[in-house]
């Protein structure tokens, strides 16, 4: 039961302090594109360091780590189902996430065989 909670909270970091803060970092002028890039190497490192290095989040060993990206895409889903709009309004970005995820986890296969033929 404190591993599962701790993944639930975990992940809700992980989706709270992406689409809050890197939005405003992301959004201001004085950095600019650089904010955006900066939020995602703070944010993503920084919870990736208390979800998997501190072991916020439940990753048996071998399992691969998807945790964070479906946390993420649930938190942002349900933003904004929670703000209004409907989920059908979600669902196109939803179904590219799910084909982007098919096609990295695909070519990660065929660099590991590569990578096991060598």
């Amino acid at each position: 039961m404190k591993r599962q909670l701790g993944t639930m909270v975990g992940g809700a970091i992980a989706g709270v302090f992406v689409f809050n803060i890197w939005g405003i970092l992301a959004g201001t002028q004085a950095l600019g594109d650089a904010g955006g890039w900066l939020g995602g190497l703070l944010i993503v490192g920084f919870i990736w360091t208390v979800n998997h290095y501190v072991g916020v989040i439940y990753n048996p060993e071998g399992s691969v780590s998807i945790d964070m990206a479906t946390a993420i895409a649930v938190a942002g889903t349900m933003q904004g189902v929670f703000g209004g709009a409907p989920l059908s309004a979600a669902l196109p970005t939803l179904l590219w996430v799910a084909v982007g995820a098919v096609l990295g986890g695909t070519f990660a296969a065929v660099v590991q065989n590569a990578i096991a033929e060598e």
